[in-house]
Parts: C-alpha cells; sequence; structure tokens
C-alpha cells in the first residue's frame, strides 16, 4: 500500500480541478501488497474465478486475482503460461502493476482508462474490466436469512477509518430525532477485534473515530458499536436492517453495500460517492437503494425514505440481475477475446452455463463448473497468504507440466 494518499477528497464533494489532474490524484496511492511490505505478504488474496482447462485436446487458460499481483509474478512468473494475470488494488486507483494482464478497475470508465493508457503507453494492451474483488461477493451465501425480522432502522458495516465518515452518520441519527422525533435504532459493525469494552487495544486513529462518534452523540444511545462479527453471521444483521448506509466519499468498491443488497436490504449511499472514478458507471443497479446528497440532513431524509417505504425497493432482484458471481465471470470473459476465441459455443452473457466448460471442470477438477465457481472446494478457488497461494500454485503447475 503505497503513494500519496488523497485525503483533501474525503469530505470534499467537489474538487475544484481539471478532471485530469483528479485522475491522477487517484491514481497516486494504491491498495496493492508490496514486495517489501513483508507485514501484510499473509494477508494476500490468490482469487481463481476461471480455473485452466485441459479437454479434448484443448489447454485454456484460467484467471487469477490478487492484491498482491506485481510481487506474485516476480515470486511464479511461469503463472502466466497458464493464467491470465488480474490486479486490483482495494482502491479506486489503477493497478501500478505492469506485468499483470487485467486491470479490475472497479467501474466502466473510457475516458479514464483512455487517458491512462495514453500516459502509460506501456499499458496500452492491458484489459480493464469493471470488476473488483467486491464484485465476487458468493450471492448464495450472503443471502437473506430465513425468518427474520427487520429489527434494525441502520446498519453501518465500516472499519472506524477516517476516510469512512462515519460522523456525518452519528449527525445524520441527531438530525433525524430532530426532524422525525424518532430515536433510530442504529447498528454499527466495524470489523475490528478488540477485546475492550472502550476499544482501547486498537488502532489509535480508529480509536479517534470512535470518540469524535461518541462525542456528537453525547453519549446517548443512538448507535450500537459492534466491534466484529464473524462473516457468516453477517447475512443475520444485513436480513435484520430495514436499510444499510455507506458514507465514504472515495474508497475501493464497497464491499458492505454489495453484501446489502445481495441480502434483499436497500441501501443509502452518497451521490458523489467515487464519482470521480465512476464517470457515469453507477453505484448501484435499480431501485436498490438511495443516492444522497452530501449532508447529515439530506442522509436522515435518505434513509427515512427507505425505512418508510421498505416495499418500493428490491435489491437482491436488482443483485441477481447484474452482480453475484454468475454475472461476474460473465462479464470479465466479455472483455477478454480469448475466451471467444478458444471455448466451444461461447456465448458472453452465459459463460457460467457452457457446456465445454463444465465438463472440462468437472475432468480437471472433479466438480461442476458452477460448484467450482461457488466454492464447493474452497481450496482450489480462494486461498490467501503467500504460502498458501505457493502450495495452490505448486498444484496447477503439476496438473499443467510446469516445472
Amino acid at each position: 500500500m503505497k503513494g500519496k494518499y488523497p485525503r483533501e477528497y474525503f469530505l470534499n464533494p467537489n474538487i475544484n480541478k481539471p478532471i485530469e489532474q483528479i485522475w491522477d490524484d487517484i491514481d497516486a496511492y494504491t491498495g496493492e501488497f508490496m514486495e517489501d511490505e513483508t507485514n501484510l505478504h499473509e494477508k494476500i488474496d490468490f482469487i481463481i474465478p476461471i480455473p485452466p482447462l485441459n479437454y479434448e485436446n484443448k489447454i485454456t487458460k484460467g484467471v487469477f486475482f490478487s492484491q498482491g499481483t506485481e510481487y506474485l509474478l516476480k515470486l511464479f512468473p511461469d503463472i502466466k503460461k497458464i493464467f491470465f494475470a488480474g490486479a486490483y488494488t482495494m482502491w479506486s486507483s489503477y493497478s501500478w502493476c505492469d506485468r499483470a494482464d487485467i486491470y479490475f478497475s472497479c467501474y466502466e470508465n473510457k475516458e479514464r482508462e483512455n487517458y491512462h493508457k495514453n500516459k502509460y503507453q506501456n499499458k496500452k494492451d492491458i484489459i480493464f474490466v469493471p470488476l473488483q474483488d467486491a464484485d465476487f461477493t458468493n450471492e448464495y451465501i450472503i443471502a437473506p436469512s430465513f425468518y427474520t425480522p427487520r429489527e434494525i432502522d441502520v446498519l453501518c458495516v465500516s472499519t472506524p477509518a477516517k476516510i469512512k465518515n462515519i460522523p456525518i452518520l452519528a449527525n445524520a441519527l441527531l438530525e433525524y430525532e430532530k426532524k422525525y422525533n424518532k430515536i433510530l435504532n442504529a447498528v454499527w459493525i466495524m470489523g475490528v477485534i478488540s477485546k475492550k469494552e472502550d476499544f482501547s487495544d486498537i488502532r489509535s486513529d480508529y480509536l479517534n473515530e470512535i470518540k469524535t462518534v461518541k462525542n456528537i452523540l453525547k453519549d446517548k444511545n443512538y448507535l450500537k458499536i459492534i466491534p466484529f462479527v464473524q462473516y457468516k453471521e453477517l447475512p443475520k444483521y444485513y436480513s435484520s436492517a430495514k436499510c444499510c448506509v455507506l458514507t465514504s466519499l472515495i474508497e475501493g468498491k464497497n464491499r458492505s453495500i454489495n453484501e446489502a443488497m445481495s441480502c434483499n436490504t436497500p441501501v443509502v449511499v452518497f451521490k458523489d460517492h467515487n464519482k470521480y472514478a465512476r464517470g457515469n458507471h453507477p453505484i448501484f443497479f435499480g431501485n436498490s437503494g438511495e443516492l444522497a446528497d452530501f449532508s447529515p440532513q439530506a442522509l436522515a431524509d435518505s434513509i427515512h425514505k427507505v425505512i418508510t417505504n421498505q416495499k418500493n425497493y428490491s435489491p437482491r432482484k436488482n443483485y441477481l440481475k447484474y452482480n453475484g458471481r454468475r454475472n461476474f465471470v460473465n462479464i470479465l470473459t466479455s472483455y477478454i477475446p480469448y475466451y471467444e476465441k478458444n471455448i466451444p459455443d461461447y456465448n458472453e452473457s452465459k459463460f457460467h452455463e457452457n457446456l465445454w466448460i463444465d465438463l472440462a471442470t468437472q475432468e480437471n477438477y472433479q466438480i461442476s463448473y458452477h460448484d467450482f465457481l461457488y466454492g464447493k472446494n474452497p481450496a482450489i478457488i480462494h486461498v490467501r497468504g503467500v504460502k498458501n497461494i505457493e502450495s495452490l500454485i505448486k498444484f496447477f503447475y503439476s496438473r499443467f507440466n510446469i516445472k
């Protein structure tokens, strides 16, 4: 994770600069894990949406993507013999990895992409795909919990990082009481492990944000703070909520709003969220929630609109139409000409249903492609940490006779 963090963008939705300079500011920071950041090496993810295949005398390359691709390609250069190498940054910048085949770029923004490729001529052949790791959410694991009443008015799943703007949510809760004469049942899940009631054992910058939020609320019982929830328990919280709120203006592609929509929970997001990176690409599709102006008052009004008109929203229906793992691989392969040329009976909107792919995956890995994609054997689709990545790469090398 390197570069200059653009802090001026955290609380300012209207930056007075030429758009090209704004793009440069965004790209001046990357959320990738680099070779010299040894403390992060055991957090590097290695995700395989498409495996390499050997079937009917035809070998086809797979795709992996990682936030540590630059380092992984140095360790395992031969991996590109059987995989397209994808890089993402956990930020709205483009990857700094010059050797990647694919940039997982969050959003479709051709103007920004063309500017970047013209500026960096060595990247002109890299394929930009409007996806990120958050789009690889498993929509059958992160799904509505059965018979779960919506008792939480507002849910926020976010770290206490300054970039997340949680204090504006605290102010919105006060504004809501003032305007609508009601104290909302609000829950904040921070995703931070803490063993102390006052959270004094977490990072100092996180602790400062928590103190800021508490000072705004004057210790009133407006917001229940939960430090950490196991991933398998998250659907219960999303399914219990009438809306899920995201308060950041800039970051990578947010995971919590994807998970909320997958659990059929409408979302409230600032309309200026990642607007310079997105261009015209929507934050979400259809009637999945509301977009608010950047103020506590506007946020409170949007929350009220959602929680008092629940039947007006169809977040999971929209999510399954445009997102989830099936759509992920369909979108991914539609941007890579190789697959249309090499997969028999290829259909860009039905890659996940392709018979040749399914037969080949069963032949090579003893599971259907659907079961592969949805993690029936998690050890061959997503591992974390360099040691585990090395073991998995060796497995593929042995399957495809790479010494």
